[in-house]
């Protein structure tokens, strides 16, 4: 025999739901709760195998419910059975312990077979999310694919960049010695135009060059005349001095 709490906060659900479940012979329904903390406090005394709890409920609601229960009755299986159909509850009620999760428009031999197969403590999720959620890990799957695919082909453009880059230096090094043989090229050629084109501009140069040997010489000709001055100021200068002595 299966014991089944019933958690929800509309007493319209709870006839529907005891309706599904009386003709079972397996199935027993132990007792009513419409909210999460009125099912704590009356697992203690029921023990039910099973309870199938509702999400949104005042007072507590089903989730926290969940975990609470499924952590001090650990002989206690939850079956969500909710309106909500969406990612969040379905992966919160997961987390908190339940073992399965339907929707109230399941039909009753679903949730039959889904209380049975709780009980056994296998999973269970609603025929109407079980070809939703293959749909999204297929697309997941397929995303995963995608994902796979761009990084390789980043990867590939990234070492073509690198060899690009690697050519372009390269050609970049070349081309800045081809330039500066050019400048120096086109520098020769225009000096010896400028040369050859006036030559006065070579007998400037050869005068100035004549200019600086002389000039040079006269500095070495006039520091020579100053040491002999020099040197006769101190020979004068010494003989006046024995004179007075």
């Amino acid at each position: 025999m299966i014991d089944v709490l019933i958690v929800d906060d509309q007493k319209t659900i709870h006839t529907i739901l005891e309706s599904h479940l009386k003709t079972e012979s397996n199935i027993n329904i132990v007792g009513f709760a419409v909210n999460g903390q009125e099912a704590i406090d009356q697992i203690s005394s029921l023990q039910p195998d099973v309870v199938l709890m509702d999400i949104e409920m005042p007072v507590m609601d089903g989730l926290a419910a969940t975990k609470i229960i499924t952590d001090r009755f650990v002989n206690t299986k939850v079956l969500i059975l909710t309106v909500h159909d969406n990612d969040r509850h379905l992966n919160q009620s997961l987390q908190n312990g339940a073992k399965g999760y339907l929707l109230k428009t399941a039909p009753a031999e679903e949730l039959i077979n889904a209380i049975r197969q709780v009980h056994k403590g296998y999973f269970q999720l609603g025929l109407e999310l079980v070809e939703k959620y293959i749909y999204k890990i297929l697309k997941l799957e397929s995303d995963i694919d995608e994902v796979s695919r761009l990084k390789q082909e980043v990867e590939i453009q990234s070492q073509n960049l690198e060899k690009i880059n690697s050519q372009f230096v390269v050609v970049k090094q070349e081309i800045e010695r081809e330039t500066i043989k050019k400048v120096e090229k086109t520098l020769d050629r225009h000096k010896g135009f400028l040369i050859n084109t006036d030559p006065n501009i070579q007998f400037e140069v050869d005068g100035i060059s004549h200019r600086l040997k002389k000039l040079e010489k006269n500095v070495a000709r006039v520091s020579k005349l100053q040491v002999i001055c020099f040197l006769i100021l101190l020979a004068l200068a010494t003989f006046s001095l024995l004179i007075n002595l």
